[in-house]
């Protein structure tokens, strides 16, 4: 597996942790998974509940302001030829998650995070979906594959269409070819750890913060610490 792909399957686990955290400390609000937020918003303005679907709607915006932020970090990173280029953005991205944590921590009530005011909860909350759209934008392709740390839908999606195409290659017969009728075999595989990555992270972000509460977002943070001091120290290719 090239280091692109390892890292695209840690960062997939520190997407689900996030969400995982930010679901259960923000009132059942998605920081990263923006299909169930706008499935529920659409719900509750069709049931006229319009406080609860405009509680779904603000982090959409905020993430894609961080998809964008993100990529013009990357891209600018990559024009100049930055030995590291993923690392400014995912800098950020720690930065945005450390300011939740240590300011979220402060005004949390029975797990939840209750500020005096509302705009403040909202201030708070705004900081995981910037930083998980941030993140969505760094790795993008590994080894020509589309790739996305917290689309799981589309990941899925990948899996299945992956895995057919690799039966149907099998009948070829050329075993030149054999490589070639591979490739959508790892791809497949590739997809189904991202989404076990994720689930995984879920699962520890629900498991820790019953015991640690938004100080358990420390663990992410580690992977990406991790992260950036390998590709910095040992800079690698990014397919």
């Amino acid at each position: 597996m090239s280091r692109a792909a390892r890292w695209t399957v840690l960062l997939s686990s520190v997407g689900g942790f996030v969400d995982a955290v930010g679901f259960l400390s923000l009132f059942e609000l998605f920081t990263a998974h923006m299909s169930g937020n706008s499935v529920w918003l659409g719900a509750s303005f069709g049931r006229g509940e319009w406080r609860l679907g405009l509680h779904h709607l603000f982090p959409i915006p905020l993430f894609v302001l961080g998809v964008a932020l993100g990529t013009v970090a990357v891209e600018l990173a990559q024009r100049r030829q930055a030995r590291a280029p993923f690392v400014p953005a995912l800098l950020l991205e720690a930065a945005l998650l450390t300011a939740f944590m240590l300011f979220g921590s402060a005004c949390l009530v029975d797990g939840s995070l209750r500020p005096a005011a509302v705009w403040a909860f909202y201030l708070l909350a705004a900081l995981p979906a910037l930083a998980m759209g941030l993140q969505n934008a760094t790795l993008r392709r590994v080894a020509g594959q589309s790739v996305h740390t917290t689309y799981v839908t589309g990941v899925l999606q990948t899996l299945a269409e992956e895995v057919v195409r690799y039966v149907f290659n099998r009948r070829g017969a050329d075993p030149a070819a054999a490589a070639e009728r591979r490739a959508p075999l790892r791809a497949a595989g590739l997809s189904a750890l991202i989404w076990l990555a994720y689930i995984t992270g879920a699962i520890g972000g629900g498991f820790t913060t019953q015991y640690w509460q938004l100080y358990a977002l420390a663990l992410p943070l580690a992977v990406l610490a991790l992260i950036v001091a390998v590709d910095v120290t040992r800079p690698g290719s990014a397919e």
